[in-house]
């Protein structure tokens, strides 16, 4: 026989398991439905971690040595779909509780920080024309969104350099807010004077420390004084009210036009690729009808193979993580944050998020909504 010929015998073998295995399959569904009518009647719990762990522990023994891992893998997938299948029966998966597509709520958005700090100037460019307002903490940009104070509430959560900022995380867990939006803004940094100021008049820059962190090439062997403000934004406003050319401030062009000042040097920060990820949040979920990210919340049992068994769903379905995050609920109990390519309402994405609910202690899904980077003006 020739290799193709082999290769065909053998394609027709796997043809012939498949077509025994799908047969058991539906089989085994039928029995898991009927488990369901038991557990109803009994109102006894879907999950039996107990009973899971034989099954596992029964599976890894019948298979060869070299197997035992996708044999596991295989036997989690079967449970997920048994419990999948009960639940459904039982009409248990609120996780898909999701609304139909619908707008975003009109009104102001809420930032943090003053006029010319980034979080401003991320709301200006995911919302023009809207009324923006900040506030002086993270968590009183939830509060406002919450009070009806505002309709949309515009916060960082990733740095490229620096990764996620976990305290928006932290708020994010515990308020009942939903993404409604996001966008990567490219943070970049300029020297900011007064009009008709040059950089041989400054004799002092003031910036939040993370800017000098930023722009160290451009300061080195300058013979400024370089002096600390609680951050970018702060430092244009100083610059503005002391109204003198020996004085500058790193920030970026927003700060300079919002505080009638000049951009002396732009683009002085070290890395021209530093980027910022700003999310978008609202009381209630709204999206349009072509989102393309998913963002989920999760936590999983103390236990190997958990949160394997809860992304597993997403790797089948053929849909891309583009994240995921991790934040300490206790001394052994992590809550998840990821973000999923896909739309809540395609069948794979539904299908995917329901089966991972199954293998979660708690699952919620925080919104569904298009990610953009923003461009130049």
């Amino acid at each position: 026989m020739t290799p193709k010929e082999k290769l065909e015998a053998l394609r027709g073998e796997i043809d012939t398991v498949n077509k025994d295995m799908l047969a058991l399959f539906q089989k085994r569904q039928r029995i898991s439905g009927d488990i369901a009518a038991v557990k109803e009647e009994g109102n006894l719990a879907v999950t039996d971690i107990a009973r899971e762990q034989r099954l596992l522990a029964s599976a890894a023994a019948l298979a060869d040595v070299d197997k035992q891992g996708e044999t596991a893998a295989f036997m989690r997938t079967l449970i997920s779909l048994s419990k999948l299948r009960q639940n459904d029966i039982l009409h248990l998966t609120h996780a898909l509780d999701f609304p139909e597509p619908s707008p975003l709520p009109a009104g102001a958005a809420a930032y943090q920080g003053i006029a010319g700090a980034w979080g401003e100037h991320a709301a200006h460019r995911l919302f023009p024309g809207r009324e923006l307002f900040g506030q002086t903490y993270f968590e009183d940009v939830f509060d406002a969104v919450k009070s009806g104070k505002a309709a949309i509430g515009v916060l960082p959560i990733e740095n490229s350099r620096t990764g996620a900022i976990g305290e928006v995380y932290d708020l994010l867990r515990r308020n009942s807010c939903y993404i409604v939006g996001s966008m990567w803004v490219t943070v970049s940094q300029c020297l900011i004077g007064m009009p008709g100021a040059a950089a041989g008049d400054v004799r002092e820059v003031l910036s939040h420390p993370e800017g000098f962190n930023q722009c160290r090439l451009f300061l080195k062997n300058r013979n400024w004084e370089l002096t600390n403000v609680r951050n970018t934004a702060v430092a244009a406003v100083t610059v503005r009210e002391r109204g003198d050319i020996r004085y500058a401030a790193i920030g970026s062009r927003r700060a300079a036009e919002v505080n009638g000042l000049s951009v002396i040097s732009p683009d002085i920060a070290d890395d021209s690729k530093n980027r910022t990820r700003f999310i978008a949040i609202a009381a209630e979920p709204a999206y349009a009808a072509e989102s393309n990210i998913i963002s989920v919340t999760f936590s999983v049992s103390h236990q190997s193979g958990a949160l394997v068994a809860a992304l597993s769903p997403f790797q089948l379905a053929g849909l891309n993580l583009t994240r995921i995050e991790s934040r300490p609920v206790s001394v052994e109990k992590y809550r998840f944050f990821a973000d999923i390519e896909g739309n809540i309402k395609s069948g794979a994405a539904r299908d995917a998020i329901a089966q991972a609910a199954m293998q979660t202690d708690y699952f919620e899904v925080l919104g569904c909504y298009s990610e953009t980077q923003e461009q130049p003006l």
